[in-house]
């Protein structure tokens, strides 16, 4: 059985609304293993995106249990989370956030800098990822210069810069026309299967969530 790279077990989650306190999630628990690519599914304000914030650990729950690889994340401070979520998970919003001063090279070299690689293999190993995401001969455009599809194309290209254990996305394909979201997917699959990792993809559309091997709905 392939590696278990998500672990979160009966977790709950509250938010203070005025005098009221609303709940997100009471006793959750679900898992995910490596290779497998998850759509998380439900209306807006079902706590998807917050489910995707407490994975990546820039949100707590209240109680229970995250687990990537085996680490507890609850258990760690800012910046060993920063770390952990750095070298394990890649993560790409609808909304890009490419640094625009940054060409799409130095945008995808970015977070292997960060994690301490020298500047020589963070470029080759960019370069090779900007040709997989279908982009040679883009390296030196900054994202103004690059289409919308283009520049979510950098962004997968970027979250896979440490080579993480998990893929996590939300709602990467709100912006894309119908054209742009299939060839996303087709993309976006074949690095995910050619890389064996994780994916799990907050989304709407289900033009992405029918690419997938299964669902997880929220309500």
């Amino acid at each position: 059985m392939n590696e278990e790279i998500i672990n979160i077990e009966n977790i709950d989650k509250s938010f203070g609304e005025g005098d009221k306190l609303l709940q997100v999630f009471k006793n959750f628990s679900f898992s995910l293993h490596q290779g497998e690519t998850i759509g998380l599914v439900g209306a807006s304000g079902s706590g998807k995106s917050t489910l995707l914030h407490i994975i990546c650990g820039l949100d707590r729950p209240d109680s229970g249990s995250v687990k990537i690889k085996g680490v507890d994340i609850t258990e760690l401070n800012y910046d060993e989370r920063s770390q952990l979520r750095n070298t394990e998970i890649g993560f790409v919003y609808q909304f890009h956030h490419l640094l625009p001063d940054l060409t799409a090279l130095e945008n995808i070299a970015l977070p292997a800098l960060l994690a301490g690689t020298n500047h020589t293999e963070a470029m080759k190993n960019s370069s090779l990822l900007l040709e997989q995401v279908n982009l040679f001969g883009k390296e030196n455009n900054t994202p103004n210069e690059l289409s919308g599809g283009e520049r979510q194309r950098v962004a997968i290209a970027r979250a896979m810069s440490n080579n993480p254990s998990c893929l996590i996305m939300d709602e990467p394909t709100g912006n894309l026309d119908t054209k742009n979201v299939e060839n996303f997917m087709t993309l976006l699959t074949d690095m995910v299967s050619i890389r064996n990792i994780t994916l799990l993809i907050a989304t709407h559309d289900t033009k992405v969530s029918g690419r997938l091997d299964r669902l997880l709905s929220l309500e």
